[in-house]
This record gives structure tokens, sequence and C-alpha cells, in this order.
């Protein structure tokens, strides 16, 4: 992850500046991708109501530097309201990344607390696409991450439409990831992904 501080995700030209430095440190190293975000406003902020809250310009710049390795816009985008979703998605796409990360909601809630919002995410990205098509756009994956577990994964899916997850998939009594716990992930979106093919 590419962020140069824990204080939000506005950055001054310094900051900005270190990203640059670290991507590059990143890929010289041999990353094969970068995660990260950056915001023109945050809701502790009063500014303009008509700035967008994607920085688009810094954004691209840094999608541009990471040399067509993907880039996933992180969880930055869970302090847009939802009134501005579809407007912050169609920034996010502009600015080339190929993924988002989020939880559907803010800091702290697990995405089971947030699956209708992210249904309507998904669905904007549905709709983006179907829209993006004709151009040859490529419309950023919607990654659901937030508490995703072998046990509400399958839930997760069939509800949300989401079609890729992030977890640590730690167990609770263990700081490391748990190989039974990404197996049963695996079978349970599996399962998932079974039962809405015999939906349809």
């Amino acid at each position: 992850m590419v962020r140069p501080h824990a204080e939000g995700f506005c950055y001054g030209e310094s900051d900005f500046e270190s990203m640059k430095r670290t991507l590059n440190s990143l890929k010289s190293c041999g990353a094969d991708g970068f995660v990260f975000g950056i915001l023109n406003r945050s809701p502790q902020m009063s500014c303009d109501p008509n700035l967008p809250w994607v920085d688009v310009s810094r954004n691209k710049q840094l999608v541009q530097l990471a040399g067509g390795r993907p880039c996933t816009f992180h969880r930055a985008f869970d302090l847009i309201p939802e009134s501005h979703w579809e407007n912050a998605l169609a920034d996010i796409m502009e600015c080339g990344f190929a993924s988002i990360l989020t939880n559907g909601g803010p800091s702290g809630t697990k995405a089971t607390e947030s699956m209708d919002k992210l249904q309507t995410l998904v669905r904007y990205k549905t709709q983006l696409q179907r829209e993006q098509k004709i151009r040859g756009n490529r419309v950023p994956e919607i990654i659901v991450g937030g508490g995703v577990r072998a046990s509400n994964i399958g839930l997760l899916q069939s509800i949300t439409g989401a079609s890729a997850f992030h977890s640590a998939a730690l167990v609770a009594s263990k700081a490391v990831t748990s190989a039974k716990e990404v197996s049963d992930m695996k079978g349970g979106i599996a399962q998932a992904w079974e039962a809405d093919k015999k939906a349809q």
C-alpha cells in the first residue's frame, strides 16, 4: 500500500512526492500491483460542495507511474458519502484503476453491515460497464473487504453480486493467515456462484 501517513487520504504536495518515490521504489523491487487512493476532501473538511471527492489528477499520475501494473483504489472510498458513489466510480475509472477495495461504510464497519450499499455500488458498476462497453473503457472491479470470512462470503456474494473479495483470513486465536480459512472461503464462494447459476 502506498500511503504516506494514517491521518486521512487528503495529501499535501510533500506527501504526494513521497507517494511517487515509494511507488517507484516498490516498482524497482518487483511489485506487481499497487494500492492507494487520494481524495480532494474528507468528511472532516468544510470545502466547496462541488469539489469532486476523488483527486483525479494525482491518482491518474500515480496509476501512470505504475507502468501498467494494476492499481486498486483502497478504502479511502469508504469516506465518500453514498450519494456521491456514482460520480466517484466514474472518476476512479477515469484514473485507470483496476479495482476498488471497500466495505461499503465508514472505517470499522464490516461488509456484512453494508450489504445493501455494496449491492448498490455493484449495480452502479454494472450499469457503467454497459455504458463503457462501446467506448472500450475498463470499469474497476468492486472488491468487498472488511470482516470477510468463510462463514459469510457466500451470503456477501449472493446479496451484493460482487465477484471479488479481500480477507486477511485470520482466525481469532492467531495473527497469521489460516490456510483452512482460505480454503473454506473458496468453497463458500464456489457454492454461492453455483446457487446463482441454478437460480438463473
